[in-house]
């Protein structure tokens, strides 16, 4: 039998080749796992893939749903209403998504529909002990969770008054203009707005925003709806709104009823809330302010808060043993009692006599002519010129009565 001569070149050639094949094939599924976890991580449903494939019989019940609903997403919520699996009582998790989009993320489903007329129906949710009332809109058609869905990628802000608000609370200034203008539209902002400007304060927008987002959304939507209600733009209304503001320890309401305020601050307001307005903007309270408290008849409490205040204002060492009196001399012009000096009486000039009229006869002039023309009777022409007859002379001068 013949031996068949074999290159090495050629052995080596084919020993290449399947180890470059092996290689391959290596990184093929090396790369196709890559790719699987990569799409896995960036597809937002298939975190919600379990709850996707539970149907009614394996059980995951009503309140379990809106339980793991409640912590999604905004978008994770989005991608579920396309889910028309039944849950029970005719409910499917699209409606339970939605309702928890709604509640949970002030999604704005009156906007994104139209104003359309909506079936509401209420169910209890239970949450960390607490009964939590959860709208849902059960019999929506296709066509409107298309609309919803539509809304939501298209708007920019697809949130309710309220989730602006919350929104604009997450986020530091300078807020996104664009944030501000959807606010700006919200009647909680137009009426908060329209009670400063009335009763006097002018603020700018973005004042208005800052300081409704210094305390808390029940505060300005109560508010907003009893100007709604009642349209009492009054200063009771501003100040009740701002003393709230400064209960929830904001600074910019503290700084707003001082500065607008301050004679309503120092005669009405208590001692608490004198001192609350004080801890809140320490040296940056009005040194008025300050005085008048230390003029008024308030407790020793106060007195010895405004005096610490204005000596750290002063940039002084507050004394140990603080002497009001000595802190009124201190900061308190106290104005001497001008000496009263008698003055020399005085003398009225004697009023001068006003000079007589007269008249020049002139050729052709009678006594009716001249007291027609100077408003007077002929007698009395006559009786100031002591005359006993009617006759004139050219350039005689006669007085005027």
């Amino acid at each position: 039998m013949e031996r068949t001569y074999q290159d090495p070149w050629v052995k080596k050639a084919k020993t290449l080749t399947q180890a470059l094949i092996i290689s391959a094939t290596l990184n093929v599924g090396l790369l196709s796992t890559f790719i699987y976890f990569a799409v896995r991580e960036s597809n937002p449903t298939n975190s919600l893939e379990s709850l996707d494939k539970t149907t009614p019989s394996q059980s995951l019940g009503l309140q379990q749903i809106i339980a793991s609903f409640s912590t999604l997403s905004f978008q994770d919520l989005l991608g579920l209403l396309a889910s028309h699996e039944h849950v029970e009582s005719g409910l499917t998790k699209r409606d339970l998504a939605l309702s928890c989009l709604v509640s949970f993320r002030h999604f704005n489903l009156e906007r994104a529909l139209g104003g359309a007329n909506l079936q509401k129906r209420e169910i209890s949710f239970t949450q960390e002990e607490k009964q939590i009332p959860l709208t849902v809109f059960p019999g929506l058609a296709d066509y409107q969770f298309e609309a919803i869905v539509q809304y939501a990628k298209t708007e920019r802000w697809p949130l309710t008054p309220q989730g602006l608000f919350l929104q604009i609370q997450s986020s530091r200034p300078p807020y996104d203009p664009s944030l501000l203008e959807a606010f700006y539209l919200s009647p909680e902002f137009h009426f908060l707005s329209l009670l400063f400007s009335k009763t006097g304060i002018g603020l700018k927008n973005e004042h208005v925003v800052a300081l409704l987002a210094s305390g808390d959304w029940a505060t300005t939507n109560a508010t907003a709806n009893h100007l709604r209600q009642f349209p009492d733009f009054s200063l009771d209304v501003r100040r009740k709104f701002l003393l709230e503001l400064v209960n929830q320890k904001s600074r910019l309401a503290a700084k707003i009823l001082m500065d607008g305020d301050q004679e309503y601050c120092v005669k009405a307001l208590d001692n608490e809330q004198v001192l609350a307005l004080c801890d809140l903007l320490g040296d940056k309270t009005t040194p008025a302010f300050l005085k008048e408290l230390l003029l008024s008849p308030r407790n020793d409490e106060i007195w010895k808060k405004a005096a610490a205040i204005l000596y750290d204002q002063a940039a002084e060492e507050v004394p140990e043993a603080l002497d009001l009196e000595l802190a009124k001399r201190r900061f308190i012009e106290l104005k001497a009692i001008p000496k009263i000096i008698a003055k020399a009486p005085v003398i009225e000039p004697t009023p001068k006599k006003p000079m007589a009229k007269t008249y020049t006869v002139v050729s052709g002039d009678s006594l009716w002519k001249i007291a027609n023309k100077h408003h007077t009777s002929v007698q009395a022409i006559k009786d100031k010129n002591r005359m006993a007859g009617d006759k004139l002379k050219i350039g005689q001068t006669l007085l005027i009565p």
